[in-house]
């Protein structure tokens, strides 16, 4: 007789999904889940990057999940500071980052540690379900495409920044493509035939076109990203709030 173990992290995921069911039309019974991010924090301790507003008014808070792509452990903390922070820190929402997109990831835990984490954001906070925006710079684009792809549902919306990205099939979700004219690894050209190639297939796609950008980081496209939420978002979250760090 064989006798089967589940990790920590295949239980937390039954879990959390078991949990989240009980919600209903939208509102969380927060006396009954309020402790899942707690839990997630446990399982996945070390494996992620968390930014949460403090003293939020707003009744709903938006999502930014961010695939760096491989940037890896040493170089994360000058991509946060230098495009994360001032890209999106001032949208009043909650940022996400799982430290397994920061190399090339296993894409089954990539995606399991991303459907983990919206699931126990949204027992835990007053998160906008139509706000949940996937962010894709570089490699960490490529992984956007397929989280997308296998969970069409679950994000309001796609960015891919400075990438190679391919689409292959229809996806339901609006894409936002930023490229820069002057990237040597993937030319603007081959970009604006990527962009082609999925409306054509049905995708509400929007290309934002960065004027000299290159392939010399991601600070650079910074103005992109911000006008790219901005058009998203529409301005719904202006209200200055102040930021905890939750560290790496």
């Amino acid at each position: 007789m064989k006798t089967l173990f589940l990790s920590s992290k295949t239980i937390l995921s039954a879990l959390i999904g078991m949990f989240v069911s009980l919600t209903i039309t939208g509102k969380t019974n927060n006396s009954i889940l309020g402790s899942e991010m707690k839990t997630f924090k446990a399982v996945y301790e070390g494996e992620f990057d968390l930014i949460l507003p403090e003293n939020n008014q707003n009744e709903k808070l938006p999502v930014y999940i961010v695939l760096p792509g491989g940037v890896g452990a040493k170089k994360y903390p000058n991509f946060k500071k230098d495009f994360i922070i001032p890209g999106i820190r001032n949208k009043q929402g909650i940022i996400f980052s799982p430290k397994i997109s920061w190399k090339r990831p296993d894409e089954r835990a990539l995606e399991q540690i991303v459907i983990d984490f919206v699931n126990a954001a949204r027992s835990s906070y007053p998160i906008d379900d139509k706000k949940i925006i996937l962010i894709g710079y570089s490699n960490g684009a490529l992984q956007s495409i397929k989280l997308v792809k296998d969970n069409d549902h679950l994000f309001s919306v796609l960015i891919v920044v400075a990438s190679n990205f391919k689409v292959l099939d229809k996806i339901k979700t609006p894409i936002y493509v930023v490229h820069g004219t002057k990237d040597r690894y993937f030319s603007i050209k081959k970009a604006y035939k990527n962009v082609n190639v999925a409306k054509d297939l049905g995708c509400n796609i929007t290309f934002v076109v960065a004027e000299g950008k290159n392939d010399y980081g991601a600070a650079q496209y910074v103005d992109e990203l911000q006008e790219s939420i901005m058009q998203i978002e529409n301005n719904i979250w202006s209200q200055n709030v102040e930021y905890t760090d939750q560290g790496l």
